[in-house]
């Protein structure tokens, strides 16, 4: 079983439940969910505690962020299956193979992306600072666990081969395209 599956059952969890009656997430709690992640999610010696504290921080840190995630004004992250291709959002994560892992990538993918426009103070659904935060946790899975998922390696490849960055970029642009011949152009658009 893998080490992180209770994360990604807290992430299937959070999806699934209706987000009424739960106060919101405010940017300070998230800046802390996404250092609690990003401290014990790597599996290291970074953070103090056992094996399962480390699983529960995650899974308390990745629903605090998936919160953040949908419903703050603050950020736009694209969970389309051009910026999450390891994990259909639609469909859910437990059918597919390794589903805790991908769980934790995808965490891990809103954890970067989050933190980067918090950071920034500026709204950019580009995914190339999230899967550069999802490679990185990625990597430390795939050596602890030796699981390999084909989607993460694509990036990975694209990471290492320098094209990542052009990559990103284009799939923010396919993904924005597709959202515009489906729904219409955004608000204020000039287009």
């Amino acid at each position: 079983m893998p080490r992180f599956f209770p994360s990604a059952a807290a992430l299937l969890i959070a999806l699934s439940l209706p987000a009424a009656g739960r106060a919101s997430v405010t940017k300070d709690q998230a800046l802390d969910a996404i250092r609690t992640f990003e401290a014990n999610a790597g599996g290291g010696l970074a953070a103090p505690g056992s094996a399962a504290d480390k699983n529960d921080a995650v899974a308390r840190a990745s629903n605090t962020i998936l919160k953040f995630t949908l419903e703050s004004d603050l950020v736009i992250v694209d969970l389309g299956a051009e910026s999450v291709p390891w994990c259909d959002v639609k469909k859910g994560l437990s059918d597919l193979p390794n589903s805790g892992e991908r769980g934790l990538l995808l965490a891990a993918y809103l954890c970067g992306s989050v933190k980067a426009q918090l950071e920034s103070g500026r709204q950019d659904p580009n995914p190339y600072v999230g899967w550069v935060a999802m490679l990185r946790i990625y990597r430390a899975v795939k050596l602890r666990e030796g699981v390999t998922i084909p989607e993460a390696e694509a990036l990975l490849a694209r990471r290492v081969d320098g094209t990542l960055e052009a990559y990103a970029a284009d799939a923010a642009r396919r993904s924005a395209e597709s959202l515009r011949s489906k729904y219409g152009p955004a608000e204020g658009s000039t287009r």
